[in-house]
This record gives structure tokens, sequence and C-alpha cells, in this order.
């Protein structure tokens, strides 16, 4: 996301419960201000967040706004996460449908969450219809997936959640 206001960034940490060590993943190829607040924010709670992506470029521009902790990955790479690592809140600004595998995607994200863990799909508004990306969440095994449309002006939100024992995926 390119721009986010502080009043959207408080609606999207509201759904972070005041615990200590909850652990964020956010995956994206696009903006620094998200990353950069959602940094600061997590160092001022004593969370951990991972900023990761595939975009070189993008981690460079990460690591010059101060984002030292940003990390490459490959959406081919067999797990997204390092030290076998489960996150509590995950959020995602790529698009998986511009993957080679979206269904492999979700699953090696499935994988990463911990048990009831919240999946936070950022759609830009510009994209028509978020049918098929909850079809494709379903098919993964989320539950309680639901569109939230007036936290941001520029993205549609698209939550899901992995429940306890719902969706075993061998990897």
């Amino acid at each position: 996301m390119q721009r986010i206001t502080e009043e959207e960034f408080q609606k999207l940490v509201s759904i972070i419960p005041p615990y200590p060590g909850v652990a964020i993943f956010h995956m994206s190829d696009e903006g620094v201000q998200l990353p950069q607040m959602l940094d600061a924010y997590a160092r001022e709670k004593g969370y951990i967040y991972h900023p990761v992506s595939a975009d070189e470029g993008y981690i460079a521009r990460l690591h010059e706004a101060g984002i030292g902790k940003a990390r490459k990955i490959t959406y081919k790479q067999q797990r997204f996460n390092q030290h076998a690592r489960q996150y509590d809140y995950i959020y995602i600004e790529i698009d998986p449908f511009g993957l080679d595998n979206p269904q492999l995607f979700l699953k090696k994200i499935y994988a990463i969450s911990k048990n009831a863990a919240k999946i936070l799909f950022f759609v830009p508004k510009v994209r028509d219809g978020l049918e098929a990306l909850e079809a494709l969440l379903e098919k993964a095994n989320f539950v309680a997936i639901n569109p939230i449309d007036d936290m941001f002006e520029e993205a549609y939100v698209l939550s899901a959640q992995k429940m306890h024992g719902w969706g075993i995926y061998d990897m």
C-alpha cells in the first residue's frame, strides 16, 4: 500500500490484542510507509515484526528506511518463515493470482500461521471482486473469511483465520 493515514493504521492495529510477544509477518512488494509504521508499533509494544518481499529492490528500500530486519524470500522456497516461527497476524499485500501456484502459496501461509492466526489480504480497490480470493482461501481451509470495506481508502481488506485442527497440509 502506497499511502496510509494514522487513522487507518489505528484501525488496522486495533485488532491486535495487547499481549506480549505477538508475531506479525508482513509480505509486500510496494510502499515503505506501512512497514515503517508496523515496525515502530511492534518495537513499542514488544511484538515481533518480520517484513518480507520477493523484490530485492524493495528490500533495499526498506533497509534504507531503517527496517534492517526486512528479508528477501522467493515464492518457490519451501517455507516463508525462519527458525520454524509461526505468526499470530499475517499481512499480505501481494496478489496470489499473480503467482505460478496460488494454492501452494496459501499452503505455505497456512504452515506459518499459529492456530487462530488472522490473515489479512490487502486488495487494491481498483481490482474487481474479492470472490475469487475468498474461494481460494476457503479451498485452502481458512475460515471466518470476511471482507472489510471501510478500513482503508486505497484497499479492501479480506480477513481469514486458521482454526485449530482444520485442514492439515502436507508440504
